[in-house]
């Protein structure tokens, strides 16, 4: 598939590596049946290439497992409870802190694990992924007990250092504009943005989309770069399942 000149500095970065650049495929907000989903599938199924989704628990319909198994290169990552907000007046949108009771929290996030592992087995990864990319750091102390083993929100989050026991795996770039009207960034933009990640990486970089709010022609451009990544000679697009045996 042509490139044209959008991904010039992507490919530009890609050329300038000694080594290849490890890059993993988070895709969030999984759970409920969705045409969007289904096109998502569709595309890991079709390049042959891994995809970490991020499920809602108490999302999870048994329709939407059975197409998730049905992708080989599908893993699954915990991501929050119910995806419902907790924050307090004045916050930002969280689940995972704000005013929820820490108990109660604690003993969705538990049952979440359990539903997840019930429907998908060792498709299912000890990685919690909170909505919004927001935790507080009380819960995130909690996550190790709960047996969680690594936590991906995006790469700026602030949380300090992690409890023992506990690693991160972060996602560097969203090709959404969320304060821009929820607007697709285009391939040029996207192909930009890897590309200054590219330049300096020295640890895995984390590709997140949106399925929800993907539409045409973005699903193109989409597949577009996926290909580009998955034929380059320096880039990994590598399964979540590796990334997290080797972090900590």
């Amino acid at each position: 598939m042509p490139t044209g000149a959008e991904l010039a500095a992507l490919l530009d970065a890609l050329d300038r590596r000694p080594e290849p650049v490890r890059l993993w495929w988070r895709d969030d907000d999984a759970g409920r049946a969705h045409p969007r989903l289904d096109r998502l599938l569709g595309l890991a199924r079709e390049l042959d290439l891994p995809v970490a989704l991020a499920v809602v628990p108490a999302w999870l319909e048994p329709a939407v497992a059975a197409a998730i198994l049905a992708t080989p290169g599908a893993a699954v990552l915990q991501h929050g409870w119910a995806h419902a907000d907790r924050a307090l007046a004045g916050e930002r949108k969280i689940e995972l802190g704000g005013g929820a009771d820490r108990r109660e929290l604690a003993a969705l996030l538990g049952e979440g694990a359990r539903r997840l592992e019930g429907a998908f087995g060792g498709r299912s990864l000890p990685v919690l992924v909170p909505p919004w990319n927001r935790i507080a750091p009380d819960v995130v102390a909690m996550l190790p007990g709960l047996g969680f083993r690594v936590l991906s929100i995006w790469d700026e989050g602030d949380l300090g250092p992690m409890p023992a026991g506990l690693a991160r795996l972060d996602v560097h770039v969203d090709p959404i504009d969320w304060r821009g009207g929820r607007r697709w960034l285009g391939l040029a933009e996207l192909g930009r943005r890897l590309a200054l990640r590219i330049a300096a990486a020295d640890r895995p970089i984390g590709l997140v989309t949106h399925h929800l709010v993907t539409e045409e022609p973005a699903w193109q451009e989409l597949e577009q770069l996926l290909r580009v990544l998955r034929d380059h000679p320096r880039a990994r697009l590598m399964p979540v399942e590796r990334l997290v045996q080797g972090v900590g």
